[in-house]
């Protein structure tokens, strides 16, 4: 086991992630196990590899299988459904600016009080004549909280299914860092009686992107979405 570990960690490739470890190390495990052969007086040696797997190789499953369509229908978190609401935001917004715009934020499950933080996960746009703010999200709730949990993995990947989100008016960000008491954030249903029957081209959706080195973009609130007192100055 020792050899093994130092072979894979002198390999100049040696990966990063889990699964590719675990190629990694599957392969420098078959090397390892070899036969070596004395031929005559020469002492010359050959090395014979292992056809038949051994007990820990039963249970391996290759990373590279084909995984499951992920869940959600037609607002799954998948390529072809993020790019497809992107579009339909960039429309809609170019006919209703910021004001069919809403500011979406993930609440952290692991703060409480008056120093409660809430995420930026994106922006979401709607056709205001036929969609309400809180229909909007709620149709397209799958692509945002699975988009939450991957951009901070650490305060909100385990609490898949139970996030709460809430919104503020559209383009606010600069007015909520700045506690702005004016700029309140409001709590949506994740299930909104007809938001089903939405169709996707009348809502668009703006996933965030975390560019600064991970720190991402939150604010403290208290539990019911204003400025703590402290902090106004």
């Amino acid at each position: 086991m020792m050899k093994q570990i130092i072979l894979l960690l002198s390999l100049p490739w040696c990966c990063t992630t889990l699964a590719s470890t675990v190629v990694a190390f599957k392969s420098t495990s078959t090397f390892l196990r070899t036969k070596r052969h004395v031929d005559g007086p020469s002492h010359k040696h050959s090395v014979a590899l292992h056809s038949m797997p051994n007990e820990e190789d039963k249970d391996y499953i290759s990373p590279m299988r084909q995984r499951p369509p992920p869940k959600g229908g037609d607002v799954a978190y998948n390529n072809e459904n993020i790019l497809r609401q992107l579009r339909h935001y960039n429309d809609i917004r170019k006919v209703g600016g910021k004001d069919c715009v809403q500011d979406i934020y993930a609440r952290d499950p692991n703060t409480s009080g008056d120093n409660t933080r809430f995420w930026f996960v994106g922006k979401v746009a709607r056709c205001t004549g036929t969609v309400s703010a809180e229909a909007a999200i709620a149709r397209q709730i799958n692509l945002l909280e699975e988009h939450a949990t991957r951009i901070r993995p650490v305060e909100l990947g385990r609490s898949f299914g139970r996030l709460e989100f809430w919104f503020a008016p559209g383009d606010t960000e600069m007015l909520t860092s700045q506690n702005d008491i004016g700029t309140r954030l409001q709590h949506v249903a994740k299930i909104v009686e007809g938001s089903e029957k939405v169709p996707l081209l009348e809502v668009g959706l703006d996933l965030s992107i975390v560019t600064n080195q991970g720190a991402g973009f939150c604010i403290v609130r208290t539990e019911d979405g204003v400025v703590p007192p402290n902090m106004i100055a």
